[in-house]
């Protein structure tokens, strides 16, 4: 008898195992999780699902749509057949997945290789036991106590940076010009990180490596507005491998790796050479607790960072710490222009400041009370709502779990759900600029109106775990727990300093263009009609005169 078994039985019986497998997969899956019982958007395309429908329009504004209709948590197909992606706004979940168990929540995909491309393996891009060792090692460079001896360095390069803008005024008939205010403030934010992180000098943007860093996230930034970036980002979700693909945007953000992590080098021999003889750090970093020093002591201790992770930090912090903080404050002097009175009602506010003060600016430690100058303080607040520097980002479930909801869900058959169960994989997405503008949550949520933070109308704010949801405990604006933005308080007191500098000595008026925003690495501008000109912030400046206005 034949017992040989032809090569077509063996073909035909391995795919029945295999679909039978994959069928026996989805259907248990579908069973003992919630996802596909929750809310969701109607008419997704067979090919983009919602998320072309979300890219196309202004940054957020299509999630905060749909949070209108759907409710604060439902879920939306993904492109190309990625499955169902929860999207959410609601406080129980957030708090669960950004602070109570982040280390079960790793970036998506779709994010991660991007962060290897642009940053390499520093605190961004790092997981995990690496993550927690890094993070532990910088922690102290942004205590509020080092912050504070930042103060002086940041202070004197806003000065060169409004002498810069003076002379540049100075330079135009009648002193007042158009001014792409995005290309500035990214100098003067890389000027800061430079010598309070490194000691490097990046010469308010005039070095030739600087120049290059600056033009090729530029580049980078205008690359994000094509449909193509969505396209790139699907096909990553589904095969992460492709960010090793030849392709431009991937490449342009290499080169500017490259570019910062060529400056790093000499940063980090400039420092190196400060060891003494014996092997005692020199006078430079001996003590310190600046970024180098930290991350060179690092280097020389056991179960510390490697050359390559102690470059790549440094690649982090000067791309991170000069893009999101300089974009804030574009946005908020657009608005400012848009508004004259408010522009009044702040000077009128530091001159008072000053004039109680025996003519004095304000300390650090008053610029961030909150209470010493309360109407900057809550244009600040207004300017994280309504444009966070990272507009939305999302997680994987590493495991199994369970999110507990704050706001009960009515699934589609009628029943209410107070929890999900979610399997191991499923992608969790927060739309942070969409949540920041809910309709059913802040009045006039697309107005920048800075008096919505004064204590006398608390009533028209969220309630409090809506307040959190939206980042006022941290949660959204600067991330939360172990993942909070590590260099949050500098980033909050350049802006206060950058703003009420440029306030005083310049005015700003509205050359009435509407702008469209997307995340590429951070919240990037262009001007709606004049989308060929690239990411930009067109202002009108000229010098404010003091016996104008008071």
């Amino acid at each position: 008898m034949d017992s040989t078994i032809s090569v077509s039985t063996l073909i035909s019986t391995g795919l029945g195992i295999y679909i039978t497998s994959r069928v026996a997969k989805y259907l248990y899956d579908y069973y003992t999780a919630d996802v596909h019982k929750i809310p969701s958007p109607a008419r997704p395309s067979w090919v983009w699902g919602h998320e072309m429908a979300g890219f196309v329009r202004s940054c957020g504004m299509q999630y905060r749509d749909w949070f209108d209709q759907c409710g604060t948590t439902f879920r939306y197909k993904a492109a190309l057949g990625a499955g169902d992606i929860i999207c959410t706004a609601d406080a129980g979940i957030i708090n669960h997945v950004l602070t109570k168990h982040i280390y079960d929540y790793e970036k998506s995909p779709m994010v991660r290789p991007i962060a290897e491309r642009l940053v390499g393996h520093g605190l961004v891009w790092a997981e995990g036991d690496a993550h927690k060792l890094q993070r532990n090692l910088l922690n102290p460079a942004f205590s509020i106590e080092n912050v504070r001896n930042m103060a002086p360095t940041v202070q004197e390069c806003t000065e060169r940076y409004i002498t810069a803008l003076e002379n540049h005024l100075l330079s135009h008939p009648g002193a007042t010009a158009v001014v792409d205010v995005q290309e500035w403030t990214s100098k003067v934010t890389l000027d800061i990180i430079g010598r309070v992180g490194f000691g490097h000098d990046f010469m308010l943007g005039q070095s030739p490596e600087t120049k290059r860093i600056l033009d090729g996230w530029k580049n980078q930034a205008n690359m994000g507005f094509d449909r193509s970036a969505m396209l790139g980002m699907a096909l990553l979700r589904l095969f992460p491998a492709l960010s090793s693909a030849p392709v431009e945007a991937l490449k342009a953000q290499e080169r500017t790796r490259e570019t910062i992590k060529s400056i790093a080098r000499g940063i980090v021999q400039e420092a190196r050479d400060n060891l003494g003889e014996d092997g005692d750090w020199g006078e430079k970093v001996k003590g310190a607790t600046d970024i180098i020093s930290l991350l060179l002591k690092s280097c020389v201790t056991d179960h510390g960072l490697t050359e390559d992770e102690l470059l790549d930090n440094i690649v982090t912090f000067v791309v991170a710490g000069h893009e999101t903080a300089s974009g804030t404050v574009n946005y908020t002097l657009l608005e400012l222009a848009r508004q004259p009175e408010l522009q009044r009602e702040i000077r009128r506010e530091l001159a008072e400041f000053r004039n109680e003060h025996g003519g004095r600016e304000p300390t650090f430690e008053e610029y961030m009370s909150g209470t010493k100058l309360p109407l900057l303080d809550a244009v600040t607040k207004e300017a994280l709502r309504m444009y966070p520097a990272a507009p939305q980002t999302e997680r994987i479930a590493t495991k199994d779990d369970i999110l507990p909801l704050r706001n009960p869900i009515t699934t589609t058959d009628g029943k209410v759900l107070t929890e999900i169960r979610i399997k191991k994989g499923q992608t969790i997405f927060f739309p942070v600029l969409g949540i920041n503008r809910i309709t059913s949550r802040w009045t006039d949520p697309d107005v920048f109106r800075p008096s919505r933070w004064f204590p006398e109308n608390a009533h028209e704010l969220p309630d409090k775990s809506q307040l959190a949801a939206a980042g006022w405990n941290g949660s959204l604006v600067f991330s939360a727990g172990s993942r909070i933005c590590i260099g949050y308080r500098l980033a909050l007191y350049e802006f206060k300093i950058l703003l009420a500098s440029m306030l005083q000595r310049f005015a700003f008026e509205d050359e009435g263009v509407k702008l469209e925003f997307k995340q590429v690495g951070s919240l990037q501008p262009r001007v709606v009609g004049r989308e060929s000109e690239g990411v930009q912030v067109p202002i009108r400046m000229s010098f404010f005169e003091e016996e104008d206005e008071f």
